[in-house]
């Protein structure tokens, strides 16, 4: 992974970990782009967020309904402008105090340092379970 790329990702981590919004704004595009893709109304956060305002807003509804325990780097994958990110994490569900534990995948697509596109793929059933809209 070359030093730009890996610096972009810490500064976007860094500043999503201390709820930087100014440090997001800086490596995070104005036009920027995020997928999280689930079947609908499964998870509150799912779908498309287009422009920093609904970046923003997509964080908000995650943080409106999770708290990130840990995170634990699996594997960078660097191709062009696309990076993506392994993840084992282990969020807790506050309306339910529920903890659940899934790898996610973080694909970015960068472009004059900064994120243009952020697409998340996880476990939404795990998740789903989590926050009791599905049986176990």
């Amino acid at each position: 992974m070359s030093d730009a790329v890996r610096e972009t990702l810490d500064r976007y981590y860094a500043a999503l970990k201390a709820g930087d919004r100014e440090a997001l704004r800086g490596v995070v595009s104005d036009d920027t782009e995020v997928h999280y893709p689930a079947p609908e109304g499964l998870l509150p956060w799912a779908g498309d967020w287009t422009g920093f305002e609904g970046f923003e807003a997509f964080i908000a509804a995650v943080g409106d309904h999770l708290v990130i325990d840990t995170v634990e780097p699996l594997a960078v994958h660097v191709a062009g402008d696309t990076v993506i990110t392994v993840l084992r994490g282990e969020w807790t569900v506050k309306a339910t105090a529920r903890k659940v534990r899934t790898e996610t995948v973080n694909m970015f697509t960068l472009r004059d340092g900064r994120i243009v596109r952020y697409q998340v793929y996880s476990d939404t059933a795990a998740l789903a379970v989590g926050l009791g809209r599905l049986a176990a």
